[in-house]
């Protein structure tokens, strides 16, 4: 009995030192271990733009202003052919659509017509920077009127031009240095086509009147910004 109960004391004493040595190898609750804080980057110095020269001038502020005294010194009526032709204000806005694909800085306008008889046409302008931008467009647009109508050069007018009739519409395409122009038949009710005589009428009008509609290019008061 008595050997028992001496086992069980020194049982009892082995495990109390066991628990002392445990205790002592543990390691400290108060230990620190916040992370250290990620240092901020310095800031950079955002670069300051270059200002606008003063005497800078916007090719297509210049580009726009040409096109809106071009529109508004163009005829109506508009006599070409069998017929007589009036600006129909009621398509675009106010008579007046953009042309696709006509990018800036060049400006790009439709300027719809027709006449008491129902036929319908468009004079399409536009003008850009540089005869380079001109031949461009005259080249996408034959393009695009090929698949349509059959185009051949016409020895009546002024070259480069494109003249075509068909089912979809009749067309004449010219370029005129850094201008594109393009007479458009949608429809036309009369015994001939009045293409011709509208192509004719057209160039009359720019040669008459483009000392006039360029002159805005010189005077920034004329200018639409």
């Amino acid at each position: 009995m008595k050997e028992t109960s001496f086992r069980h004391r020194r049982l009892l004493l082995l495990a109390l030192i066991a628990a002392v040595m445990v205790s002592a190898c543990r390691p400290d609750d108060t230990l620190d271990i916040t992370p250290s804080p990620t240092p901020t980057p310095e800031p950079t110095a955002t670069p300051t733009p270059t200002p606008v020269p003063a005497d800078f001038v916007d090719p297509y502020e210049v580009n726009l202003g040409v096109m809106e005294r071009l529109i508004e010194m163009l005829p109506d009526p508009l006599p070409a052919g069998e017929e007589e032709w009036k600006r129909n204000f009621e398509e675009g806005n106010e008579g007046v659509k953009n042309i696709r694909g006509i990018r800036r800085p060049a400006v790009g306008r439709e300027i719809y017509y027709y006449t008491q008889q129902g036929s319908k046409m468009s004079l399409n302008f536009a003008v850009f920077p540089d005869e380079e931008g001109a031949i461009a467009e005259f080249d996408r647009k034959q393009g695009l009127r090929s698949s349509l109508v059959n185009l051949a050069e016409d020895d009546a007018f002024r070259k480069p031009n494109l003249l075509g009739a068909g089912l979809y519409g009749s067309f004449a395409l010219f370029q005129i240095d850094n201008y594109f122009v393009e007479v458009l038949v949608e429809i036309f009710t009369t015994s001939t086509s009045p293409l011709t005589p509208l192509a004719n009428e057209t160039l009359k009008f720019f040669e008459r009147s483009r000392a006039e509609f360029e002159a805005v290019a010189g005077d920034p008061a004329e200018e639409d910004g």
